[in-house]
C-alpha cells in the first residue's frame, strides 16, 4: 500500500489526518499527567513528545480549549 492510499484510508476510518491523530493522543496523555501527577508542565511537554513548550501549549489549547496551566488550575478547583 502506498503512502497516499494509507493516508486516505486512515482519514476515512479516524476522520482526521495521521498528524492530527498523533497530536490528539499526545494531548490526551498530557491531560492524564496534568490531572494525576504534580510534574511540572515543561516535563510533561517532553514526556508527551514535544521539545517546545510554546508549541505544546498552542496545540493543547487547540484541542482542550485551555492552556495546560489553566487546565490544571481548573482541575484543582473541582
Amino acid at each position: 500500500m502506498g503512502a497516499t492510499k494509507l493516508k486516505k484510508l486512515f482519514k476515512e476510518v479516524h476522520h482526521c489526518t495521521i498528524t492530527e491523530y498523533i497530536q490528539k493522543q499526545r494531548i490526551h496523555q498530557a491531560e492524564k499527567l496534568l490531572a494525576h501527577t504534580e510534574l511540572p508542565i515543561n516535563e510533561i511537554t517532553r514526556k508527551v513528545g514535544y521539545q517546545s513548550a510554546g508549541r505544546f501549549s498552542e496545540l493543547f489549547k487547540r484541542y482542550a480549549d485551555l492552556t495546560p496551566k489553566e487546565y490544571r488550575q481548573q482541575l484543582l478547583k473541582s
